[in-house]
């Protein structure tokens, strides 16, 4: 009996994390944020309006405890991992951002943010039948709250015009459809008389 149940164990052991997965809790750091950014590919692939070029790839940024995660992920062909300063430095305005992923039980959560559709909360991964599963354990929407992100990352920094952040300053803008800056640098007030 023991030398039947070995080649189904090597198996197991030579196939990948998430094949083998009994809880959510069993998959790697990596496959978790891949298969968030895909729970939330419609938003973070979109541009940050209408007039504004498409994302190709989600842009994912790590923040407080979930600041060690950066050693376990790496960038995809579907995710670019980028440091606060590099998403400052290409002014992007469509991002996840996560602060917090930890385990519950056989589950795990995430506190995220993508303040260009104004959401953020904390989400629930489960395992069913061999997949991840996202619930909303404490999700919101506030255009206050998107405007405090972008008030926090991009108060006082200059406009770049074309950039996903020029196009989403102005968007209520006549200047909205070029792309261009309304002003040379952006609110540190999170105003929406400024915003």
């Amino acid at each position: 009996m023991r030398l039947a149940a070995t080649p189904l164990l090597l198996a197991c052991l030579l196939a990948s994390t998430a094949a083998c997965a009994k809880d959510a809790s069993d998959y790697s750091a990596q496959e978790l944020v891949e298969a968030l950014t895909q729970r939330l590919s419609k938003s973070l692939l979109a541009g940050p309006t209408r007039d504004a070029p498409a994302n190709t790839t989600a842009i994912v940024v790590l923040e407080g405890k979930a600041l060690p995660l950066a050693a376990k992920l790496q960038s995809t062909p579907g995710m670019r991992l980028l440091s606060k300063e590099q998403l400052v430095a290409e002014q992007r305005a469509n991002f996840l951002i996560i602060s917090q992923l930890g385990q519950q039980g056989p589950d795990m959560l995430v506190d995220y943010e993508t303040p260009n559709n104004a959401s953020f909360g904390t989400l629930r991964i489960q395992q069913k039948d061999g997949k991840l599963v996202f619930k909303a354990e404490d999700t919101y929407r506030s255009s206050s709250g998107a405007r405090a992100t972008y008030a926090r990352l991009y108060g006082g920094q200059a406009c770049r015009n074309g950039s996903e952040m020029a196009y989403r300053f102005n968007y209520a803008d006549s200047y909205a459809r070029s792309g261009e800056c309304p002003v040379e640098r952006f609110p540190k007030s999170d105003s929406a008389f400024e915003w």
